[in-house]
């Protein structure tokens, strides 16, 4: 009676796990390059399900993949990308174009996007052409960029050093944080894809003896919707 038990329970075990391996998600996307250009033309493909799917000329996909599956996005002259699927997540997926004149050829006679687009694109949102949004926070696109900049954590916050002394012997050595030309006390809130570009100043003099701990320069991105400045500026 209990191997009849066993057995029982080790083939609803193997139903389940077949179930479970089984079942399916229909995922829709958009990818795009800089800042909203579509890529039109691009390959999709499930790592697990090995189904397919093509971009339309607006960047839009649908694909029915594995419900823990991984989508591969390639095109010719971009950058590959893997993205995790999420159950009832729609995907935005930005790829980043490789440097030279041949990988913006190659982009273009590829069908991803038209000469048009790509001049618009590069003359206006160039320096949205990054992989900042593959970060997981502020703190780590910093130090990540900077490999002299060190981000320490104390009591469950973060902050960045420039310069690893202290500029007076009773003063802390934290940077200052300047976004968009404003000072900061803060910058936790802020996330990698509202970041336009971001740079150090080693040397924060002609800011004043705020900037002597060095300074952290952000601009955001124009129109990102998702920061309210007047409650995150902290000062």
């Amino acid at each position: 009676m209990q191997k009849l038990k066993l057995i029982v329970c080790a083939g609803l075990m193997f139903l389940i796990s077949v179930a479970a391996h089984g079942q399916t998600e229909l995922v829709s996307g958009k990818v795009f390059a800089f800042k909203d250009t579509p890529i039109a033309n691009l390959k999709i493909k499930a790592k697990k399900s090995g189904e397919t799917a093509v971009t339309d000329e607006l960047g839009n996909f649908t694909i029915k993949c594995d419900a823990k599956d991984k989508l591969v996005f390639q095109a010719d002259g971009f950058r590959k990308e893997v993205e995790k699927v999420v159950a009832g997540q729609r995907l935005n997926v930005k790829m980043i174009l490789l440097d030279g004149e041949r990988n913006s050829e190659v982009a273009i006679l590829s069908g991803h996007l038209s000469e048009e687009s790509l001049m618009y694109a590069t003359s206006n949102f160039l320096e949205y052409n990054n992989d900042y949004h593959t970060y997981p926070d502020i703190f780590a696109l910093i130090k990540g960029k900077f490999p002299g900049v060190k981000v320490y954590e104390e009591m469950g916050a973060k902050r960045v050093v420039i310069r690893d002394i202290q500029y007076f012997s009773n003063e802390n050595n934290t940077a200052l944080y300047l976004v968009d030309g404003v000072i900061w006390q803060d910058i936790s809130i802020l996330t990698p894809m509202e970041i336009k570009s971001v740079n150090v100043m080693k040397d924060g003099a002609p800011i004043g003896f705020r900037g002597a701990n060095g300074v952290v320069l952000i601009t955001t991105v124009d129109d990102y919707g998702k920061v309210d400045f007047d409650n995150k500026k902290g000062q």
